[in-house]
């Protein structure tokens, strides 16, 4: 017989050992204050328990390689991606890009009008997120 203190069980717990219909007879023995379960039905619920443990491992394994392969590519991609936001572009290309979003050529104007700032395709998407909110 399996024995446990009644301090470590709960209710919740003996109803959850009955619904797996491995354990069929728990005996609470109330002098000693402990529960006792049949040692063959306590070791083929541990064994079942063991085999959810391993397949619940293995895909955890699995979702943490797919994890750290999106982190991956997305880093080289953010990577790629700030080299290119940070490329200088001309003033006449800067100009014709807000153009092709629907800005008037007033609304430019007064953005490049004393400008110090280098054209890139970084400042030319926060412009863009500037005015279309």
């Amino acid at each position: 017989m399996k024995q446990v203190n009644y301090e470590d069980v709960t209710i919740e717990m003996v109803q959850a050992l009955y619904k797996t219909n491995y354990i069929t007879e728990i005996i609470f023995n109330a002098d000693s204050k402990t529960v006792n379960i049949k040692e063959d039905e306590y070791l083929i619920l541990e064994e079942a328990l063991n085999k959810v443990v391993k397949s619940v491992q293995l895909m955890v394994d699995a979702i943490c390689e797919m994890g750290r392969k999106i982190y991956n590519a997305c880093k080289s991609v953010f990577e790629n991606l700030d080299v290119i936001l940070n490329k200088k572009i001309t003033k006449k290309k800067f100009m014709k890009l807000l153009q092709s979003e629907g800005i008037q050529r007033n609304a430019i104007n007064k953005i490049v009008k004393n400008n110090k700032e280098p054209y890139t395709y970084a400042r030319y998407y926060q412009i863009l997120r500037n005015t279309k909110e």
